[in-house]
């Protein structure tokens, strides 16, 4: 496995550190997502990402909230592209492999009902980046493809609110992830692929506990008995 790689982008990649921890430690990924932040406002961090994780490579994976107009003002698909296109030509500058994650699907924005158009703009910037990535030195992962209905939204069973993902939808996500990033070969298992669920952790909790109490017990019994003895 070679150096860390650093997943840079918005409340996507931020929830995706969160709810899949265990995948990120075992593969060596460094969650630095910033929920509600716009591609724009990603730029002015991202050199400062790289080089306090000295990260070997970079994930991208943002753009809907320019979409969802966070900073108030409608933005072209054209500008979101030349705006994703400067930092993947950043981190070739910078010597850093990068790879870019195309946009999720919506039925929406939930905080933005006035963009109607979100579906038809997702699609736009997903086509011009998986024509136009590899000129600026990345490689494209279409994570839409998996995610998506036959409409273009997000599979209820891999969303939350239309818009971001759940547990599933990232555990759905991340073996195309992993291979596109050489963390595992393209018919290797990847580990872990879930986190572990509630019922095992609370099952094994409660045997950890028993153990417990047995011990103390023996313990005590061992300890009368020794003080009987003397």
């Amino acid at each position: 496995m070679a150096g860390p790689i650093v997943f840079v982008g918005d409340s996507i990649t931020e929830l995706w550190g969160f709810h899949r921890a265990g995948t990120f430690e075992a593969y060596d990924l460094i969650p630095r997502g910033g929920s509600g932040q716009t591609a724009r406002w990603i730029t002015m961090r991202f050199a400062r990402d790289l080089a306090e994780t000295e990260a070997w490579g970079v994930h991208l994976l943002c753009g809907v909230n320019d979409i969802g107009r966070n900073e108030g003002v409608f933005v072209p698909v054209e500008e979101i592209c030349r705006t994703l296109a400067g930092m993947l030509d950043e981190a070739r500058a910078l010597g850093v492999k990068a790879w870019i994650g195309s946009l999720t699907p919506v039925d929406g924005i939930p905080w933005n009902p006035e963009v109607r158009d979100a579906p038809a703009m997702i699609a736009a910037v997903n086509a011009w980046l998986r024509d136009h990535a590899h000129e600026h030195g990345a490689t494209f992962i279409d994570y839409h493809a998996v995610l998506a209905t036959e409409t273009g939204g997000l599979r209820p069973d891999y969303g939350t609110d239309g818009l971001h993902l759940s547990p599933a939808g990232y555990a759905a996500i991340e073996p195309l992830m992993l291979r596109a990033l050489g963390r595992i070969p393209d018919a290797g298992p990847v580990l872990p692929a879930r986190e572990p669920p509630a019922e095992t952790t609370g099952s094994l909790r409660a045997l950890l506990t028993g153990l417990a109490v047995a011990a103390a017990a023996l313990l005590a019994a061992v300890t009368a008995l020794v003080l009987e003895l003397r």
